[in-house]
């Protein structure tokens, strides 16, 4: 009876465990949070895209656009959560865009070279529950954060033939 006390507690602490409990809450929403000043978001003056990220053309590009045949982009970046900490940034960085979370996938779709361009992206179309961590193990970007991209797009490489699947399908 000794020996399967401990395991009936462990049991019964676990099937009670819920997300508060274990800290994952709910998916973050940027219409009911505050941003830190130093990040000048307001999401008021930004446009919602259909997948729900929010986008702030600060400077509009002129040169060729983000497109559903683009495979690659080079960009300058800055990634941040709302109380204002870098977690991340890159100079003429260039990614595949299928590797991109989709809230900044979806987020650059239409942007022009030369154009510079703010996101606001909840956590579903971020990491959602999943943790990111640095390379000591410490947490870069808390599980549920919203994530905040200021980004320059340099280039938008469009090496793929046109009559294949878009990229851009989540």
């Amino acid at each position: 009876m000794r020996k399967l006390l401990p395991l009936l507690a462990l049991a019964a602490a676990v099937l009670s465990c819920n997300d508060d409990v274990t800290g994952l809450g709910p998916p973050s929403d940027p219409t009911k949070e505050t941003f830190a000043p130093s990040l000048g978001v307001n999401i008021a003056t930004m446009t919602r895209t259909e997948s729900g990220v929010w986008l702030l053309d600060v400077t509009p590009g002129t040169g060729k656009p983000d497109t559903a045949t683009t495979d690659s982009i080079a960009i300058n970046y800055t990634g941040r959560l709302k109380d204002g900490s870098q977690f991340d940034a890159g100079l003429n960085v260039t990614f595949e865009v299928a590797r991109l979370v989709v809230g900044m996938r979806t987020g650059l779709y239409g942007m022009k070279e030369g154009g510079k361009r703010r996101l606001v992206i909840p956590s579903a179309l971020g990491y959602a529950g999943q943790a990111i961590r640095d390379t000591s193990g410490a947490v870069k970007i808390p599980r549920q954060s919203t994530l905040i991209f200021d980004v320059d797009l340099i280039t938008a490489f469009n090496r793929v033939d046109t009559t294949k699947t878009s990229l851009r399908t989540p």
